[in-house]
């Protein structure tokens, strides 16, 4: 009976072990969860979890910026129209290559100062053109090609009698180097540049080259004297007397000799104009035009001009 009591002792021991092993087993596993817990966030308070939320997704939008980048504000680019606009700024040159052409009007009443007869003639004249500009004052420098072609027409001196009649015709040409000065401009528009009208003048010279006949000539009629009908006359052939005397040699296709061989057609001839008024239009940075208008001392000319900005 000592011997079962004894059993049973040891039985109960071995079972209260087990069991106090059990629960301090169970006492360090619920302390290793919570741990757990506590370390990844579950134990945490419902507003500290949806800070912590929104600071880790506002780190990962910012990226690796420093702190004093995330309020740089990146400034808008310049406006591709501001780089094209035709306000010219103080101070600052201005340079266009280009091209210009004129009319040049040679009116009859104009060569009537100086002689009886002649016609009204259109000169067209056309070249390159390079303008400078600095604060309103423009400078144009020009080579132009100009034809003085004409069709014969009646002529003579203005203290000349009707028998001095000779018929001109010329198949000339010029190639003009001229400057013209616009010292004046007043902007039409202030605040955008565009439009301005200019006034100046301009010089330059000509260099004369091609022919210039002259012939003496008789009326086919001579109760016919008009000098505008130049196809009531005809070119003396030779010395006959009367409308064909034997003052000089001009007959036939007779082709007047220039300066430099003692004959009366020029080497050079000047190209002086004044005024000359402009309208400038530009409509944007790299273009500018002009229409131009004046009197030189051959005529009044009108004409076109237009530049890209170098």
């Amino acid at each position: 009976m000592d011997h079962n009591k004894t059993g049973r002792r040891l039985a109960s021991g071995v079972r209260a072990r087990a069991a106090a092993l059990a629960a301090l087993l169970g006492v360090v596993s619920f302390a290793t969860g919570a741990r757990a817990q506590s370390e990844d966030g579950f134990d945490k308070e419902p507003d500290d979890a949806l800070a912590a939320d929104k600071q880790a997704s506002d780190e990962q939008a910012q990226g690796d910026k420093t702190p004093g980048e995330k309020d740089e504000k990146v400034a808008p680019a310049p406006e591709e129209a501001a780089d094209n606009a035709p306000l010219e700024r103080e101070g600052k040159t201005y340079r266009f290559l280009g091209a210009r052409f004129r009319n040049v009007i040679v009116p009859k009443f104009m060569i009537n100062f100086f002689a009886d007869g002649g016609s009204t003639v259109n000169v067209f004249t056309a070249g390159p053109e390079f303008v400078t500009r600095r604060d309103g004052l423009e400078i144009d420098l020009a080579i132009s090609y100009a034809d003085y072609s004409m069709d014969p027409f009646l002529f003579k001196g203005k203290q000349d009698d009707n028998f001095a009649w000779e018929m001109v015709s010329s198949d000339l040409k010029l190639l003009y180097l001229t400057a013209d000065i616009l010292f004046v401009e007043i902007p039409l528009d202030k605040e955008k540049g565009r439009f301005s009208v200019q006034f100046g003048a301009g010089v330059g010279l000509g260099v004369v080259f091609g022919n210039l006949y002259r012939a003496q000539a008789y009326p086919n009629d001579p109760s016919n004297l008009s000098p505008d009908d130049v196809g009531a006359w005809s070119k003396c052939s030779g010395p006959s007397g009367g409308f064909c005397d034997a003052s000089n040699n001009h007959f036939g296709d007779y082709d007047e000799p220039s300066w430099v061989n003692g004959g009366s057609k020029p080497n050079v001839f000047p190209w002086i104009s004044f005024p000359q008024v402009s309208f400038r239009y530009k409509p944007i940075k790299q273009l500018q035009t002009r229409l131009d208008t004046g009197f030189s001392i051959t005529g009044f000319y009108f004409g076109l001009s237009a530049g890209y900005g170098l």
